[in-house]
């Protein structure tokens, strides 16, 4: 190792073990003696790795940074204290709002899709753990906000994401009209967001999101606005024909997110009849011993489009099949089933799904 390398290596080090005294102190759940173990830990893998050594230390847990205890349990330490860091960019920004982008595009960088860790996404546009478009412009969106940094280093994607919320929105008067009235959050807020991706559903999930990550008591999930938008949008009916009450699910708010957001992106183009969300859904998928997405809330089954039962000769239900296909990112749904043969996975058919269009999403 050089010279040069050594002496950052230990400045590292100097830097740590004041962050290591002030974290003891500000978190009472949080000893002295884990964070310099810590330091130990990343001072090896410095003299392990070279000149760029990253380090491990973890913020201030807890009220210290009004993180919730979901948040504690699914941020990795390491992208919570980017989060921190990079939210004072703007008085507007939290550290939540960025996590809460950062949970939505790539699961905090755990995603294993294209274009989060090497390559470009499926999209052909977007890359890194903040998924910036690479090929816009020029300048493209990370040439405009990047400074010149890595776009797949969370250490520069997210300080990025911070610099773009701001330009876009959050650091601006806020604009005539509230582009997601149905939303929670401010006028401001939402314009920003949509600037980062151009849907209101994305901007709900966001913020959800970004509210579960902070320590304040929650709203019950039934009076979220966007929730009340699905069970009043006339779009969407429901049936008790099937055997399931789907009607009281909807309305519960504990839908997960993506089935929220598939809901409203499908009645944008089609009429919807919603057969099955929960209850009265069998606990296992049919045949095996798998716990159903149905039981964790994700997943959904529509017996109905266009006022027109779904079969195989119905051609609004092919074409939502066919739409739901040319998904991608977080709203591509991870198991369709159907009465079309579709050809690849996740898509499937068989005996159980000639009569409905099942849509579920894995864990996240």
């Amino acid at each position: 190792m050089t010279p040069a390398a050594k002496s950052k290596v230990f400045g590292v080090l100097a830097a740590l073990v004041v962050l290591a005294g002030i974290a003891g102190r500000a978190s009472p759940g949080f000893a002295v003696g884990k964070v310099t173990g810590v330091v130990s830990r990343t001072v090896r893998h410095a003299l392990a790795a070279g000149s760029r050594p990253t380090p491990a230390i973890q913020v201030p847990a807890g009220r210290a940074i009004g993180a919730s205890p979901y948040a504690l349990s699914d941020i990795p330490a390491s992208y919570l204290a980017l989060y921190v860091k990079a939210a004072p960019t703007c008085p507007a920004l939290t550290w939540q709002m960025l996590a809460g982008i950062g949970k939505v595009e790539t699961n905090h960088g755990r995603s294993t899709l294209p274009g989060v860790h090497t390559g470009i996404n499926s999209a052909g546009c977007c890359a890194g753990p903040m998924q910036f478009n690479i090929n816009n412009g020029p300048p493209s969106t990370w040439q405009s906000f990047g400074r010149g940094g890595n776009v797949y280093d969370p250490a520069d994607a997210i300080p990025a994401a911070a610099r773009k919320l701001c330009a876009n929105g959050l650091a601006l008067p806020p604009p005539a009209a509230d582009p997601c009235r149905t939303v929670m959050g401010s006028s401001s807020v939402h314009a920003a967001i949509m600037r980062y991706n151009n849907a209101c559903w994305y901007v709900h999930e966001v913020l959800t999101f970004a509210a579960r990550y902070t320590s304040a008591a929650l709203p019950p999930a039934s009076t979220d606005p966007f929730v009340l938008a699905l069970v009043h949008n006339p779009n969407i009916s429901t049936t008790r024909s099937r055997g399931c009450d789907p009607g009281p699910d909807l309305a519960s708010g504990k839908l997960d997110l993506r089935v929220q957001s598939i809901l409203a992106v499908l009645a944008q183009r089609w009429r919807l009849r919603v057969s099955c969300v929960k209850t009265g859904h069998s606990y296992d998928v049919a045949g095996t011993t798998r716990v159903s997405n149905h039981t964790v809330w994700r997943a959904v089954d529509i017996d109905a489009i266009n006022g027109q039962a779904v079969t195989h000769a119905s051609a609004a239900s092919r074409a939502l099949v066919l739409f739901l296909d040319r998904l991608q990112g977080p709203l591509r749904p991870t198991e369709v089933g159907s009465p079309f043969a579709v050809g690849h996975r996740p898509y499937f058919t068989d005996e159980g799904h000639q009569e409905h269009v099942h849509i579920g999403y894995g864990a996240l």
